[in-house]
């Protein structure tokens, strides 16, 4: 029998450690006992399975998936770099059947607080949709950099707008942990991807946002009731977004009263990874020092403007 809601993360040997994070968060706060998926490259599965054996979830190979749809060409799939491939991965989830919605937690998030399938589900198997016009990113970035934020965010969006015929405001389906119902992907295969002989593959290598072709089709084809909310999780994306944060007092006790958990970007946050780092030990030392001086900096910066 197919489940209503469950949680999924796709990931990889080098985030095992955040996955085990987020593992306990999940523990400690899923009151409803909502099960928890992973999938991961098929020679990661028995290093997982040993790391998170205590924590009841689910892992399997990520090729399972495509098994599931023969329109994939696996070798190209594979040739493609990681991310690209990890949209596809968790855009096609749910062709196996598992489950009508499920909630994409990227390795990097945390829940913050206790949590069950009311937070996602609104009514029967209708989930609630994210969106938003990602500001809070737009304006951090306008403010603190990194620079031309604003033109990859449009770029990143008007393609697939344009290619599923929609004009008007841009909106932002995302970020992680992202909330879908396979009806929404179904959608999208039969209405756009399909008539035009193509599967999702072929959709990221047009546009690589996959939440995007999700929020689009969504609007387009309306396979779903839309219930908007904004995002579940406080996002870092950058590392001066937590400074300016530990600066204001905003800790995740704080957090919790408005957001289910929090993002700390792996982007960023490199010393969380598993396994040796292939950088010289003199450049792991400079990069330390380089990102305290630059903490400091910014910090005291940003006192001086408040104060």
């Amino acid at each position: 029998m197919m489940l209503n809601f469950v949680l999924y993360c796709c990931t990889f040997r080098k985030d095992l450690l955040r996955t085990v994070k987020l593992a306990e968060s999940i523990c400690k706060h899923n009151k409803n006992k909502i099960p928890f998926y992973i999938s991961v490259p098929a020679d990661d599965v028995e290093l997982f399975k040993e790391y998170l054996k205590e924590f009841n979830a689910i892992i399997f190979d990520e090729k399972d998936i495509f098994v599931a749809n023969p329109k994939l060409d696996i070798q190209k799939l594979y040739s493609i770099r990681g991310g690209l491939r990890q949209q596809v991965i968790k855009s096609e989830f749910w062709r196996l059947g598992i489950s009508k919605n499920y909630l994409v937690l990227d390795s990097d998030c945390i829940f913050i607080r206790d949590f069950d399938e009311s937070d996602f589900i609104v009514r029967d198997d209708v989930p609630y949709s994210i969106i938003h016009e990602g500001r809070d990113l737009l304006q951090a970035t306008e403010r603190f950099g990194p620079k031309k934020i604003r033109q990859h965010f449009l770029a990143d969006r008007e393609p697939i707008k344009a290619a599923l015929n929609r004009t008007g405001v841009t909106y932002d389906f995302g970020y992680a942990p992202f909330l879908w119902s396979g009806k929404v992907w179904e959608s999208l295969d039969t209405n756009y991807l399909t008539p035009n002989g193509m599967n999702f593959l072929d959709a990221v290598l047009l546009c690589g946002s996959e939440f995007t072709w999700y929020g689009e089709s969504l609007i387009n084809f309306r396979a779903i009731p839309i219930y908007p909310r904004e995002q579940l999780f406080k996002h870092y994306h950058y590392e001066h977004q937590l400074w300016a944060d530990q600066v204001l007092g905003y800790k995740e006790k704080l957090l919790a009263y408005d957001y289910l958990g929090v993002v700390y970007q792996s982007n960023w946050e490199s010393w969380g990874d598993f396994g040796p780092s292939t950088k010289s030990i003199t450049s792991r030392v400079w990069r330390t020092v380089k990102r305290a001086l630059k903490k400091m900096k910014f910090k005291l910066s940003l006192l001086a403007r408040l104060f």
